[in-house]
């Protein structure tokens, strides 16, 4: 199971100046795991949820409680089979087994 189902990049124009005019969100501010969280923005993300289920979507939030917002997120139920398109999906985070970001080369080997 690969991100290559991805095809279209997400255009996180509306969303980049969402977070640069937010005032709580200055980069002095924010704590290291915000930063990452911040860099994983309009990503491609795939999360494994506790019912064996594989979702793959863009990353748009994420809240306290680890809850994570995909958008144009596809389920995978079996390795090989057709993905279902889900649209905009709200993962509960007690239901999340692991996460796994699509980073560029450059970008995945900054700390």
């Amino acid at each position: 199971m690969s991100f290559a189902n991805l095809t279209k990049p997400f255009d996180n124009t509306l969303l980049n100046n969402i977070i640069t005019n937010a005032a709580q969100m200055n980069e002095s501010n924010l704590t290291p795991g915000r930063r990452h969280l911040r860099k994983w923005l309009g990503k491609p993300f795939r999360v494994v949820i506790s019912d064996g289920r594989v979702l793959v979507g863009y990353f748009n939030c994420t809240d306290k409680d680890a809850n994570v917002v995909l958008s144009m997120c596809a389920e995978y139920l079996e390795e090989g089979k057709d993905a279902r398109i889900l649209g905009n999906v709200m993962i509960p985070g007690k239901h999340i087994v692991s996460v796994s970001v699509d980073l560029p080369k450059d970008e995945a080997l900054e700390s």
